[in-house]
């Protein structure tokens, strides 16, 4: 009886030895696999030297770049470089010729979110967004107050942020009995353009010429990081639309709109005409349904379909990656590129994705 109780005795403990072995395998396979797919920088749009400049910042150093310091680098690269005149100073002038931007930086692990809107006279966006995020309560500064709190705490300004094209093109645009243009049903008073909105028939709505919205005139950088330790940030940056009503903000500074990411979960991008994708937080929608289950493709063509029944006519995308580093992405009205790098990769990938 003794013997058979010693010989249980055993077999239990083998089995335990077994299992506890197993356990640490799976362990041991799933720290490799993050390894392998960390850190990751994903990018709407083919904005490489962006998406190099995250990179850099989240895969070198001592005990590598925080997620939040490569969101930054990046879109301040893109800044600087004006990507496609639609990011950073010297692009999109409103209807008074004006250059103004919007920001937004995201804290995936604590949920904080930075943003300026309308800003001016400050060229470093999301560095300013950032600044909100790190010294204030708040969550998002806008106009003339968004600049003073900017150049308080040592950014440069006051600096034009038009340049010799923006006035260029604004002039064109003024030639063209400004058009196309954002009024509906309505003939501006006061405005440059005055006059150009007047119906001949009294019964008719006034409509202005659609507007145009294209990569080059109505866009965005959206970013998404997950560094080596696995935390999550996201960042916008945006000069907004191309002749926009002045004081009119897109969705770049809107949290869950332009861009959304959670630890937790993952992350999501966005791009398009930001009137209409604002009114959906399709990110916000991208990382909750995965939260639910749902894969990064199937995510990401949910949100956008979600805004597509609405308005069969809009142009937008937006790019998902979960936390584990897989991504995919969506869009409508246009074909949609975004860029990748992984610890897997020689240099950034850019991914087309076709309506």
């Amino acid at each position: 009886m003794g013997s058979m109780r010693r010989s249980s005795v055993r077999l239990l403990i083998g089995f335990l030895l077994i299992r506890l072995n197993w356990c640490s395998a799976v362990g041991d396979k799933g720290a490799e696999k993050v390894g392998v797919a960390f850190p990751v920088v994903v990018s709407t749009w083919p904005f490489r030297e962006a998406v190099r400049a995250a990179w850099k910042v989240v895969s070198t150093g001592e005990g590598w770049g925080s997620a939040v310091d490569a969101v930054v680098a990046g879109c301040s690269a893109c800044e600087d470089l004006r990507c496609d005149g639609t990011v950073g100073p010297g692009g999109s002038p409103d209807e008074n010729g004006e250059t103004t931007l919007d920001a937004l930086v995201m804290n995936g692990a604590t949920m904080e979110i930075g943003a300026v809107a309308a800003m001016r006279y400050v060229k470093d966006g999301i560095k300013a967004a950032k600044l909100v995020m790190e010294h204030s309560e708040h969550t998002l500064l806008v106009g003339e107050k968004a600049t003073a709190f900017a150049i308080s705490m040592g950014l440069p300004g006051p600096t034009n942020l038009s340049s010799p094209e923006s006035i260029e093109k604004w002039e064109k645009w003024k030639q063209n009995h400004c058009q196309p243009n954002f009024w509906k049903n309505v003939d501006p008073v006061g405005g440059l353009c005055q006059g150009y909105f007047e119906s001949d028939n009294l019964l008719e709505p006034i409509k202005s010429n659609l507007k145009v919205v294209n990569r080059h005139n109505h866009d965005t950088i959206s970013m998404a990081v997950i560094d080596k330790m696995g935390h999550i940030a996201v960042g916008t940056s945006t000069n907004g639309a191309t002749f926009k009503i002045p004081g009119r903000v897109g969705d770049g500074p809107i949290p869950g709109s332009s861009s959304y990411g959670d630890d937790e979960v993952g992350a999501c991008g966005a791009t398009g005409d930001g009137d209409i994708m604002m009114r959906f937080l399709p990110c916000y929608q991208v990382v909750e349904s995965m939260r639910q289950g749902m894969d990064p493709r199937d995510a990401a063509t949910d949100a956008i379909s979600r805004i597509a029944r609405k308005y069969p006519d809009f142009i937008g995308a937006v790019f998902a990656v979960n936390k584990e580093g897989v991504h995919a992405g969506a869009c409508h009205g246009w074909t949609f590129q975004y860029s990748v790098r992984n610890s897997s990769m020689q240099d950034v990938e850019v991914i087309t994705v076709y309506p």
